[in-house]
């Protein structure tokens, strides 16, 4: 699974200036999927990103604010820790960041789906496939003051 092993995943990396364009809070309730899809694509559009790689962002925003609302719990089990939605920029690298308050890492998908196993466990891990089908590159680290970042990067924009 992959997960960040040093500074090439890193949001330090001396070797790309990230510039916000957006930091936005979310309620870690489902409808923070289509709110951030709907920020994401109004963003984007603003910074005139061209419109196939901002529904391809969006979509991968979708996946992550999903599993950061279904999976993001706090250590003691409730879901009132923060969920927020980050977009950076570089010249050449658009970079998607979702927090959420747990410290388990994102999930890989367990199998490729065995008869015995039900339909709830082959949808689990489904969205980082897709994930990283879309993205060039993505990782998870630990939050800067608790919780992790779960981030993909794109390029072409």
């Amino acid at each position: 699974m992959p997960t960040d092993s040093g500074p090439a995943h890193g949001v330090s990396d001396p070797g790309r200036s990230w510039l916000p364009l957006t930091r936005m809070p979310l309620p870690h309730k489902p409808e923070a999927a289509p709110r951030a899809r709907r920020h994401t694509r109004e963003v984007l559009t603003l910074r005139r990103v061209d419109a196939e790689l901002t529904a391809t962002v969006e979509l991968a925003v979708s996946e992550l604010v999903t599993n950061a609302v279904r999976h993001g719990l706090c250590l003691c089990g409730c879901t009132r820790g923060p969920v927020s939605l980050a977009i950076l920029r570089t010249e050449k690298r658009l970079r998607v960041e979702v927090a959420d308050p747990s410290r388990t890492p994102p999930r890989w998908p367990a199998g490729t789906g065995s008869a015995g196993q039900d339909a709830w466990d082959l949808a689990e891990g489904r969205g980082l496939l897709l994930v990283t089908a879309l993205a060039a590159d993505w990782g998870d680290h630990a939050g800067p003051v608790r919780g992790k970042v779960v981030w993909c990067e794109f390029t072409g924009c």
